[in-house]
């Protein structure tokens, strides 16, 4: 296999292993990780030698959200005019901004539409970006002591796929989940749906591995056709319209004032002045990524 520089492969008896290896930055979305798990994912693709993939994560969390290190995401910022002709002025932010999210939601789908399994396992936070790699998944365990949430619904946008919440969770949890900003553990998300399993922390390595290795007993064309016939029920009922539709919100909110004013704050001040801004009224603190 090839080397990535943010994340790590392995196989074994019909399972890939995919980590998630940014552990000082809490697995926190970044071009660099999004685009070697891309990668790792259409390298173990071919032939069916590989029959299920487990994605796991190095360190405390399992992904803080996407990166909001200053300068390592570059928001859309309005095009330069050319000259004073309408067509010569140049694209607005929102204009780009939305292009943007529209192909962040493409690239999701496409993990949603890999067609073999997907076995998340979860560990520490869980949160925002954390959500779509967990929504693009098919099987989710998690440790009963992992967080998971949206904070950044508190200052900063959406996920635009939303994890896949509404369809897991249901209505009332997404919006209770996205009004709060608030973080629920394993267990809660066990109970409403968002996970599958959740188990004590020190046997999430071995239930993980256990259950996908019993996966991997299938045909690779047998788990395909339950994979897809599956997805297919939520795909006609309108999730991957429901999803390109997170892109038009998500770029919504990023004109409102809150976003403006977190995006000054952390530049002018730091990340986890920003954060202390967004997280202190709530009471919670825990200063989560996007």
């Amino acid at each position: 296999m090839p080397e990535y520089e943010n994340v790590l492969v392995d196989v074994e008896d019909g399972v890939g292993t995919i980590t998630l290896n940014r552990p000082e930055k809490l697995n926190a979305i970044s071009e660099g990780l999004r685009g070697d798990l891309e990668a790792a994912l259409r390298d173990l693709n071919p032939g069916d030698a590989v029959r299920v993939i487990r994605l796991k994560a190095a360190g405390r969390a399992f992904c803080a959200g996407y990166d909001l290190t200053p300068g390592t995401r570059n928001r859309a910022a309005p095009s330069q005019p050319r000259g004073e002709r309408a067509w010569e002025l140049g694209e607005s932010r929102v204009a780009l901004d939305r292009e943007g999210l529209r192909s962040s939601v493409d690239r999701w789908l496409w993990m949603w539409s890999y067609r073999k399994p997907i076995v998340a396992q979860v560990q520490g936070f869980c949160l925002a970006g954390g959500s779509e790699v967990i929504g693009a998944c098919d099987i989710v365990f998690a440790a009963e002591d992992a967080q998971f949430g949206h904070p950044a619904s508190r200052a900063l946008g959406i996920p635009p796929t939303l994890g896949m919440w509404p369809a897991k969770i249901g209505m009332l949890k997404t919006k209770e989940l996205l009004f709060t900003g608030d973080m629920i553990d394993g267990r809660e998300a066990h109970r409403i749906g968002m996970v599958n399993h959740a188990v004590p922390a020190d046997r999430l390595e071995e239930a993980t591995n256990a259950f996908c290795k019993r996966i991997a007993k299938l045909p690779l064309d047998a788990l395909s056709v339950h994979k897809h016939v599956t997805n297919r029920w939520f795909e006609i009922s309108g999730l991957r319209t429901a999803a390109a539709e997170g892109a038009e919100f998500d770029a919504i909110y990023h004109e409102t004032a809150s976003f403006r004013e977190f995006g000054r704050r952390s530049a002018e001040d730091g990340l986890k002045s920003a954060l202390a801004w967004r997280d202190e009224p709530f009471g919670d603190g825990h200063g989560a990524k996007r």
